[in-house]
């Protein structure tokens, strides 16, 4: 089939999924109106696949049926390839700001990160099958999600929570599943979910050991989605909820089958904890471009609004996004490093390497991800900053009437009068502050600073998880390189 039109892709959704959001129950996604809003978003991103103006940047030949696919699923290995993809990234960023963390652009990179790692650890049978679904999702151009996080029940423990996905009976042709996961974003308006590992299992948890991938209108997948936050506000009053609200949702299990062909792994505890651990970087290059096109378009807000209000006059408004565009050129450069140090796992797994090691003098002897760190702790740090200058840059003027009240005469008159800004009309001034009012005080802006500060899971986890890497004792080395002196 290969790429989809977004007629193909709204067509797709019409699949009778069991989706519960605002107290209703949906069956068909596309006839919801909040959830229009997001669906024509996604619709525009197929389309521009088959734009001749983008096409080339955006597919490839697919390497089995000769189709034009969709170029996310290019599994990059020379530098060229990887420079192909890392534009296929940014110009699919753009498209949404940055502001849409699950397309599907990160699921392609998951994916193909997720075969990688079980090549590295030599599981074949699990990587091939891994292989298939992602034949299928290209082949097939499907919008994928996932759900990684067992239901929060008790999180001062480890091990794996009674109400987790587990296996409840063994088939010869698969394994039915009951359970919960969360927190699947982008659900409601996907094609596919997979479920799989984040954090590592312990031996005695075989049952809850699961890797796979199903349709969200499998029989007895049930969809829990959270309040939509586009209510039918116009596209003026809500610029960003309107078009970007993904959505997330929490799924519950209930007697699942997985079938063989869909199921990566089952038990093996191995495969399962060395996923996320040996994936060529894919994922990460993806993320952290979606990153910097996000800090790129916060910078420009709070650059507009400052402009409009004359607040990038003062001092205090010139280093703040000063700072803030100094932290665009420092994400641009974790992007490119993100690139380099996958190209750099990919050479050292062609060579049988599990890491990719320096000589510890022009290199560091551990050579980690870049930019998993980045996502951890410097992305979020970032977006909380920029929304902060954004905040401030715009004050009280956010809190304004709404387009209803400038198209009533007797208040757009007014407005016209005494809401105005040099080099804007009271209505253009209008409008940016709406759109700085969305990203900072409605429900899809408080939503998008919790999202990005909890991106890549616990902060805190994350941070232990560092602590145990060995560049830790590589950094504790140069004190005694030091005391030898």
């Amino acid at each position: 089939m290969g790429i989809k039109t977004g007629d193909d892709y709204r067509t797709s959704l019409r699949d009778n999924r069991q989706l519960f959001v605002d107290g209703k129950l949906i069956t068909d996604v596309t006839e919801y109106g909040p959830l229009k809003g997001v669906i024509n978003t996604i619709a525009r991103i197929y389309d521009q696949q088959n734009d001749p103006s983008f096409q080339e940047m955006l597919t490839f030949r697919s390497p089995s049926t000769g189709d034009l696919v969709s170029k996310t699923y290019l599994e990059a290995r020379t530098k060229e390839e990887f420079e192909q993809l890392a534009a296929c990234y940014h110009v699919r960023a753009q498209s949404t700001f940055g502001l849409m963390g699950r397309l599907t652009d990160f699921m392609s990179a998951y994916l193909m990160d997720q075969v990688c790692a079980l090549r590295v650890l030599g599981k074949s049978e699990a990587a091939d099958k891994a292989q298939k679904i992602i034949d299928n999702c290209r082949e097939n151009d499907l919008q994928v999600t996932h759900a990684l996080i067992d239901p929060q029940t008790d999180r001062s423990r480890d091990d794996a929570p009674n109400e987790a996905v587990r296996v409840v009976e063994r088939r010869a042709d698969g394994v039915v599943v009951s359970g919960c996961r969360l927190l699947s974003t982008l659900a409601p308006v996907a094609n596919e979910c997979y479920i799989g590992p984040y954090f590592p299992r312990k031996a005695g948890e075989e049952d809850f050991v699961l890797a796979f991938q199903l349709p969200m209108n499998a029989p007895g997948l049930s969809i829990l989605a959270r309040q939509t936050y586009d209510n039918g506000q116009n596209s003026f009053d809500r610029p960003l909820t309107s078009r970007f609200d993904e959505g997330d949702a929490i799924l519950v299990f209930d007697k699942v089958f997985v079938p063989n062909d869909r199921l990566i792994v089952n038990g093996d505890l191995e495969a399962y904890n060395g996923i996320m651990q040996f994936g060529a970087g894919y994922m990460v290059i993806q993320a952290c471009t979606r990153s910097t096109m996000k800090t790129r378009f916060l910078t420009g807000m709070a650059t507009a609004v400052a402009r409009m209000n004359k607040r990038d006059k003062t001092p205090k408004f010139q280093a703040a996004i000063g700072e803030l565009v100094g932290w665009v050129n420092i994400a641009e450069g974790i992007r490119t490093a993100s690139i380099v140090d996958a190209q750099k796992r990919i050479e050292a797994f062609a060579k049988g390497e599990k890491i990719a090691a320096g000589d510890g003098l022009s290199s560091p002897v551990f050579q980690t991800v870049s930019g998993f760190a980045a996502l951890n702790f410097l992305f979020p740090y970032i977006n909380t900053k920029a929304v902060d200058v954004l905040r401030l840059a715009a004050g009280s003027g956010v809190l304004a009437p709404t387009e209803a009240d400038y198209d009533r005469p007797e208040v757009g008159s007014m407005m016209d009068r005494y809401l105005i800004a040099e080099g804007f009309d009271s209505k253009e001034r209008l409008k940016l502050l709406k759109m700085a009012w969305d990203m900072t005080g409605t429900e899809f802006g408080s939503r998008q600073g919790l999202y990005e500060r909890l991106y890549s899971g616990d902060p805190e986890r994350n941070a232990i998880n560092w602590f145990k890497n060995p560049s830790t004792g590589e950094c504790a080395s140069l004190i005694d390189k030091f005391f030898q002196m």
